[in-house]
């Protein structure tokens, strides 16, 4: 039968029953027995749905049926089926959220199962009946049983206080009852409670299910998603860190630039341990692709009605006026530069290679290679007078010092060798000790609260000049955050470090020194929530980062993956996993379990800065 015959069907019925209970009425109340106020509120069930409870049943994409599956409900799991009607099935995706209304609260849940059954017993896998509807098909929607599977997310209700109610939500506990209307969720207030979205905060994109936005009746009609940025329940989340993973092309830089805008904002600011003084945080960026200095510049693309919804969901826009390039002067090599943003020019001096030895110390070595490099340099900053790279140069390759460290047995021969080999580089040459002010001199520049510090490095021929400069800052941060006598400048101003390839820096140990940085920044994770540190690390390849660092980011921001083990890595839902790879360009799973469920989001379509 089609829907409008059923809906016929079941008015003549209500009609019907409509006149029987006012005959009854009519008989009862001439009887005189006074039992006709029993009847005086009564109205058939079937009419009040017919009418709508309230509006419950109006745009229902079913009812809850017991027809197929029984209807339960256990501490472990749910079984909850409905029936989608035929004008509604189009309408319905695997991870659509739901109201199943109790009258007083509503069951919150997702669609995770789709299935369609037979109305009427028929066999439709013969030759006879696939070549008759490969001819013609005129098979009706009501001809077959469309079913949804509900997975209970939570019960949303009315918390009563002092102060009035709010809307609140707890884990299912109740089952709905058969017959129950299954409701599409028009309300902004009751998807941000049912799936624990903060109300305000940092934006990050708005809610979609399958890559369609979810619309409420709200105006902008859109959810957006926030990241929890207050003292509320405890540090800002920023501070426990963030992952933004996606495979080339997926948009990351984009995402990147629009999130990093939302932390620079005059009322955001931070606490500082010890201090009742706020503060705006200090972004530093490392920008291997030269991008990021265009958080100075506004995009002129940019029209009134993004104004207008920007300004409806909290969405900070516009330059960055404070923002600054701060270039490492490179012999040979110059930095011409994408943005207007003011450039200070910089120099490593080989001071700072006397307690971060690694700096010199490449990859490769062996152990004892390493113990040498640290008994030369011990020694060389031991002398007086000036310390440059030139000098320690000059001093490891005097035949005198080599038979002294050789005869003594402190470095063996072919030890000693090889360290001469790896540390005599012509890159290392060219990087410290430059004409220009020393980085340890300017760090009152660098670090500012509310400023955006650029560090670019893709004007750098040599990948391990790059991985020096980045590394150099790395450890300048970390250092002064965790050590007490910290230079003022870092300790006291609250830092978000925006890392790009994170993985070249944050891998696997490779070496004794490797394992020594790891280590150091693994601390620094552990520590960033009370010395106001937060990592917001940006790659294509999240397997590589090493384990102690990634378990301590709270927020992972998931764009397309391909690759398996970086999906794998990321240890999300199944029924999220399977998506990734499927992700459109914008498209992203938030995994962030202090913050909210785990929800599938889409970032805005355009840069809030410049973007080219």
């Amino acid at each position: 039968m089609r829907d409008e015959d059923i809906l016929a069907f079941a008015k003549d019925r209500n009609d019907e029953a409509d006149k029987n209970n006012e005959e009854l009425k009519t008989e009862i109340s001439g009887s005189g027995d006074g039992t006709d106020e029993l009847f005086e509120d009564f109205e058939p069930e079937t009419a009040a749905l017919k009418k709508g409870q309230n509006g419950v049943s109006d745009g229902a994409f079913g009812i809850i049926t017991t027809g197929i599956d029984p209807l339960e409900i256990t501490e472990s799991g749910a079984r909850i089926t409905g029936y989608i009607t035929t004008s509604s099935r189009g309408d319905i995706r695997l991870g659509t959220y739901v109201l199943v209304p109790y009258g007083d609260e509503d069951l919150f849940a997702r669609i995770w199962k789709l299935q369609y059954l037979q109305e009427y017993a028929v066999d439709d896998a013969t030759e006879i009946h696939s070549r008759r509807m490969l001819q013609f098909n005129h098979t009706d929607e009501v001809d077959y049983k469309f079913l949804a599977y509900l997975d209970p997310i939570c019960i949303l209700y009315e918390q009563k206080t002092a102060n009035g109610s709010f809307l609140a939500r707890r884990m299912g506990d109740r089952i709905p009852r058969p017959n129950t209307p299954i409701l599409p969720v028009t309300e902004k207030m009751k998807i941000q409670t049912g799936l624990n979205i903060p109300k305000e905060g940092i934006f990050l994109g708005h809610l979609s299910v399958g890559g369609e936005l979810v619309k409420t009746h709200a105006v902008p009609p859109t959810v957006p998603y926030y990241l929890r940025n207050d003292y509320s329940m405890g540090d800002p989340l920023i501070f426990r860190h963030m992952l933004v993973c996606g495979s080339t092309g997926t948009g990351k830089t984009f995402l990147t630039k629009n999130i990093l805008r939302q932390f620079m904002n005059e009322e955001n600011r931070y606490n500082l341990r010890g201090s009742p003084e706020k503060k705006n945080p200090c972004l530093v960026v490392m920008d291997p692709q030269d991008e990021y200095s265009q958080l100075f510049e506004n995009n002129p693309e940019l029209t009134s009605d993004d104004d207008f919804t920007f300004r409806a969901e909290k969405v900070n826009y516009g330059a960055c006026k404070n923002t600054k390039t701060f270039v490492a002067k490179i012999d040979g090599e110059a930095y011409k530069g994408r943005s207007r943003a003011e450039q200070i020019e910089f120099t490593i001096p080989f001071e700072m290679v006397r307690n971060n030895s690694w700096l010199i110390a490449p990859v490769g070595m062996t152990e004892l290679q390493y113990v040498g490099v640290d008994l030369l340099l011990d020694d060389y900053f031991k002398r007086g007078g000036q310390h440059t790279y030139s000098g320690f140069i000059d001093f490891v390759g005097d035949d005198a010092a080599r038979d002294h460290y050789v005869e003594s047995g402190k470095i063996h021969e072919s030890s000693y060798d090889g360290i001469v080999r790896r540390v005599k580089n012509r890159a290392l040459s060219r990087v410290f000790d430059q004409p220009a002010r020393p980085i340890t001199e300017i760090l009152g520049q660098i670090f500012k609260p509310g400023q955006v510090s650029v560090f670019p490095t893709e004007y750098i021929t040599s990948s391990r000049i790059r991985d020096l400069i980045t590394l150099t800052l790395m450890s300048m941060i970390v250092d002064n955050k965790l050590n007490t006598s910290g230079e003022t400048a870092v300790k006291e101003t609250p830092i978000i470090l925006g890392l790009d390839e994170a993985h070249r820096y944050l891998a696997k140990a490779g070496g004794e020194h490797s394992r020594m940085l790891i280590s150091k920044f693994a601390d620094a994770a552990r520590q960033g929530r009370k010395e106001g540190l937060g990592l917001f690390l940006i790659t294509q390849d999240p397997q590589d980062i090493d384990e102690t660092v990634f378990k301590q980011i709270n927020t992972r921001i998931i764009l397309n993956l391909s690759n398996d083990a970086a999906i794998s890595t990321m240890k999300v839902k199944k029924e999220f996993e399977k998506r990734i790879p499927y992700l459109k360009k914008g498209q992203m799973i938030i995994q962030s379990p202090d913050n909210s469920d785990m929800v599938e989001i889409v970032g805005l379509s355009k840069c809030v800065v410049k973007h080219v």
